[in-house]
């Protein structure tokens, strides 16, 4: 094996396949990357994967012989990144990949190509093709709100239900709830294709639910090309692959029944504050700096002629802040909250201003966009903080 690259061309396509590499695990071949080195066609195929998710990317290079290795992710990654900005040569000896660039020489140790475990195969002439900046949008607007509790898997990952003229993406960790329903986008199938018969014919249900590991749908975002206007993607019954550019990824889905979240939904409650989103993300980062440890607890007094938000602590003290600028028609309410649920939910709101619909101090907090987009509902809610 011996090739050449550039070590920016190179940096570009690896900088994020080490999200993927486990740092420990049971089988510790996958701590590498599976280097495939093709003469033929002048390339180079990298993967990585943690058997949940597998990334397969493939560039061009300046090869003169090929060959396969495995070797070591971090260190691979590291030793790249402390190289100057020139091109950067390899070749394989015995059980070490060398590693030039000017007057600086590595030689790593490689395992085995061969214990890689077998790569997924996907037939792609089924695919359908979704809009790439439309579900980038999606993976930002709910990704965030998923849970880390690896003892609620089903809530660890982003259900997405695609129907036959529109998508839904939400994620909930019990606390908050983050959906987007995309209207009228239907999905694109393959040439020839009826898309139709291509992901609905069989499945009895009008819609199809897959439930994806936020970690795959992180990697999506890393890897998002503005350039790259459609993204192909195959659904089959326990994995999805996704094509964008000179990246593949297969998936594996969540096999669970996912909650029904939507049952927490409170549309039509009393109270409306509407205030300008940046003015309210500071006051409350500002009040929060004392706020308890324990559960965060921030605190809106609200009514007409009277906006507070305040946080009490007995090991620290306490802070307040009243508001201005603001429009709020309902009865006088008090609630409580998680401040950095809120924040988190405020970062994702698209407007200059905030919808925040309010009822009783035990009713949950619904957010929107103070206008929503064209062919398009976003909906959070944020439960509130007992007192």
């Amino acid at each position: 094996m011996r090739l050449a690259i550039d070590k920016k061309d190179l940096m570009q396509h690896i900088q994020h396949l080490a999200t993927i590499v486990p740092s420990k695990n049971t089988t510790p071949i996958l701590t590498n990357y599976l280097i495939d080195v093709d003469a033929n066609n002048n390339n180079v195929r990298i993967t990585a994967s943690d058997l949940e998710i597998t990334a397969i990317v493939v560039f061009p290079a300046s090869v003169s012989e090929g060959g396969s290795i495995a070797v070591s992710a971090r260190h691979l990654n590291e030793i790249i990144t402390s190289m100057p900005d020139e091109i950067i040569n390899f070749s394989k000896q015995d059980d070490l990949l060398l590693i030039q660039c000017g007057k600086i020489d590595f030689k790593l140790l490689c395992a085995d190509p061969t214990l890689y475990p077998i790569l997924p195969e996907a037939n792609l002439e089924k695919a359908i093709s979704i809009d790439n900046q439309l579900f980038g949008r999606m993976i930002n607007k709910t990704s965030f709100a998923v849970s880390n509790d690896t003892n609620r898997a089903v809530l660890t990952g982003v259900c997405w239900k695609i129907h036959q003229n529109e998508h839904l993406m939400a994620a909930t960790d019990g606390k908050k709830v983050s959906e987007i329903k995309i209207k009228n986008s239907s999905i694109k199938a393959s040439a020839g294709e009826n898309t139709e018969d291509n992901i609905f014919s069989d499945n009895r249900e009008s819609y199809i639910e897959k439930i994806i590991p936020v970690k795959t749908l992180n990697f999506m975002q890393k890897i998002y090309d503005s350039q790259i206007k459609e993204l192909r993607l195959l659904i089959e019954a326990n994995k999805l692959v996704f094509v964008s550019g000179e990246y593949t990824v297969f998936t594996h889905v969540i096999e669970h029944k996912y909650p029904e979240y939507q049952k927490a939904f409170i549309h039509d409650l009393p109270n409306c504050l509407i205030i300008d989103r940046e003015k309210l993300k500071t006051a409350i980062r500002r009040v929060a700096l004392v706020a308890p440890d324990d559960n965060l607890r921030t605190r809106f007094e609200i009514e007409n002629d009277r906006f507070e938000i305040n946080t009490s602590n007995r090991d620290t003290g306490d802070a307040k802040q009243f508001m201005e600028e603001y429009s709020y028609q309902g009865t006088p309410t008090t609630i409580s909250f998680n401040f950095k649920y809120m924040l988190a939910i405020l970062d994702v709101i698209d407007t200059e201003r905030v919808k925040i619909l309010l009822g009783s101090p035990k009713d949950p907090l619904m957010i929107y966009n103070e206008v929503q987009p064209e062919n398009q509902e976003l909906t959070f809610l944020l439960m509130p903080l007992r007192s």
